[in-house]
């Protein structure tokens, strides 16, 4: 065991030379003025971690958390390899949700041929995991630059548990080596010479427990990230449940095994594979699931590996056979992998793309998450009539902030009006309202809120 560790920690001090910190100047995206007003931007400095990343015959990619570098303005590497000297880099591409909370820069070509000249040895490029996840009582390694530190910090412990994905989130591994601020995006390595996956977060109101993303999901989204700015996932396209004996006559199930096919969203892959509501999947490209959606049979006992995370690390336009249960009969389809269809309200948390119309003393936005978590420190009834309409397919326009002494204030329009029509044309997006405005200069506009509130005013 002894020997182990020591090979371990040989291993994690030659990592090392890979590993950067991260310095970031740029915007605090989580600023209530600026979810609320984007014109307010409120200036931030801050550090995170990252690592060269092998990966083909790439040379300067770097991996990182995205939450290291979103919302970034300017951003700059150091290394150990080049005394305090500072790189500048630019952002390739990133996970904008942070699920998972990934992302891929690279130094700039002269930058790196800087880099190369003044550093005391070649670029150390670490690899990324391949195979079955490691193991619960794994032995890793995290690196990284904490609390600011201008060394890298090394710090051990073990693999403690897996965290399953979900619709909505991605499987993370759980540790108990130390991961504080600043680590984040720094890599947690094995005994193999390979990067585990990529530290992550820390949980605050916990000792010794910190989250790691695997490798695997770190290779999927650089592979999407170097064909496209933002990468996606494959989707389910719709909504499943567990199964149950109790289902057992109603579906002619023999026992229940599987996940029951809720709802089918049109434009989704369990349209596109032809699958029904009350269709009971068994499998997806042969791995099994249970009626809690638990993989059957993979890498050990106690091991919650779901459907989503299984549909999550197939990559999008890839063939995907399906094996599922109509009224008791073994059926199997196939379709192309693609994401999920897009709802009406997303996820914008990119201060640059949060776009908006100033108009009549107020900021009009198209609703989004974070606009919805804003406002339950604004005003929670307003947040939960906002929630009621986050499953529909068209966007939703949102009143989030209004200058004193307007036409907007002199009516007493409150911050959370949800704007559904413009002179009685329903309007759902920035640019359907900015139409109707264009087509009424100099006269008047009636706009209407869901609540069933009005506001007449005069255009300019």
């Amino acid at each position: 065991m002894t020997k182990k560790k020591n090979n371990l920690s040989n291993v994690a001090r030659q990592m090392m030379n890979g590993v950067v910190q991260i310095q970031v100047e740029g915007h605090i995206e989580e600023d209530i003025q600026s979810v609320m007003n984007p014109a307010i931007k409120i200036p931030g400095v801050w550090l995170g971690s990252g690592f060269f990343v092998k990966y083909n015959s790439l040379e300067g990619y770097i991996v990182t958390n995205a939450h290291v570098v979103r919302n970034a303005q300017k951003i700059e590497i150091s290394s150990m390899l080049t005394s305090e000297e500072k790189f500048e880099a630019e952002l390739v591409g990133l996970v904008k949700k942070l699920e998972p909370d990934v992302a891929l820069i690279k130094l700039k070509d002269k930058e790196l041929q800087r880099f190369k000249t003044l550093a005391l040895r070649d670029i150390e490029y670490l690899e990324l995991w391949h195979g079955p996840s490691p193991a619960r009582g794994e032995q890793v390694k995290a690196i990284g630059y904490p609390m600011g530190m201008v060394e890298p910090n090394i710090s051990g412990g073990e693999i403690t548990n897996f965290i399953s994905g979900s619709e909505y989130t991605t499987e993370r591994f759980v540790t108990n080596a130390a991961i504080n601020p600043g680590n984040s995006g720094g890599p947690s390595v094995s005994d193999n010479g390979k990067v585990v996956g990529l530290n992550t977060a820390v949980m605050v109101e916990a000792e010794n427990i910190g989250f790691i993303t695997p490798a695997s999901f770190v290779k999927i989204i650089i592979e999407n990230l170097l064909k496209q700015n933002e990468p996606h996932f494959a989707g389910i396209g719709g909504k499943l449940q567990k199964n149950s004996e109790h289902f057992n006559d109603l579906l002619k199930q023999t026992e229940a095994k599987g996940l029951i096919v809720a709802q089918v969203e049109a434009n989704g892959f369990l349209k596109a594979a032809g699958i029904q509501p009350r269709d009971v999947i068994v499998s997806i490209n042969g791995v099994e699931f249970d009626r809690h959606g638990i993989v059957i049979g993979k890498e050990g006992h106690f091991r919650h590996k779901n459907n989503y995370d299984v549909m999550k690390l197939i990559p999008i336009g890839e063939e995907v056979e399906v094996v599922y249960l109509r009224e008791g009969e073994v059926k199997t389809a196939s379709a192309k992998a693609m994401r999920n269809p897009e709802k009406g309200v997303v996820s914008r948390p990119i201060i640059a793309e949060r776009k908006y119309i100033e108009v009549f003393g107020m900021i009009i936005q198209e609703l989004s998450f974070e606009i919805i978590e804003a406002m339950r420190q604004i005003d929670p009834n307003a947040q939960i009539d906002m929630l009621q309409t986050i499953d529909q397919e068209k966007p939703m326009l949102v009143v989030t902030h209004i200058h004193q002494g307007t036409p907007a204030d002199e009516i007493e329009w409150p911050v959370g009006e949800l704007i559904v029509s413009a002179n009685d044309k329903e309007v759902h997006t920035l640019a359907e309202l900015q139409g109707v405005l264009d087509s009424n200069k100099g006269g008047k506009v009636l706009l209407q809120c869901r609540n069933g509130r009005i506001g007449y005013f005069r255009v300019a």
